[in-house]
Order: structure tokens, then C-alpha cells, then sequence
């Protein structure tokens, strides 16, 4: 590939195989980027999905407090009716 005599120039094609590779790793640094997003939409999919989660049960847990508390006011005016 390189000529033997120092002198002499450099293969004309050398500059094309450089920018050929250049482009190579800049196409993989792309797809690797793009790997990334793909992983960090995922994980805020999954969060988002947690949370989703997590305020259903909330919600849940605040209606059975609040069938509670209505079972309690129903029994106290029952016990004020009787007494």
C-alpha cells in the first residue's frame, strides 16, 4: 500500500479509504446514538407506566378510606336516630 520509495507520493486512493472509514465510524456513532434514545424512550415508557400504576393504587386506596369514612357517618347518624 505505501510505495517504497519515501519520496514518493502517497497513493491517490489513501484519501478516499480515510473518509470511507471516517464515514464508517460516523455511521456507527449514529446507530449507537440511536440504540441510546431507543433505550432512554423505553425507560421513560417504563417510569411513565410505574407512575400510571402507582396513582391507581393511590386513587384505590383513597376510595376504600373514603367508603370507610362514609360507613362511619352512616353508622354515627344511625346511632344519633336510635339514641
Amino acid at each position: 500500500m505505501f510505495p517504497e520509495d519515501p519520496n514518493d507520493e502517497l497513493p491517490t486512493r489513501l484519501g478516499l479509504a480515510v473518509g470511507l472509514i471516517g464515514s464508517v465510524i460516523i455511521t456507527i456513532g449514529f446507530i449507537i446514538n440511536t440504540i441510546g434514545e431507543g433505550i432512554e424512550l423505553s425507560e421513560i415508557n417504563r417510569k411513565d407506566e410505574i407512575d400510571r400504576k402507582a396513582g391507581l393504587r393511590n386513587k384505590e386506596h383513597f376510595n376504600q378510606i373514603q367508603r370507610k369514612l362514609d360507613f362511619l357517618l352512616s353508622e354515627i347518624d344511625e346511632l344519633k336516630r336510635r339514641g
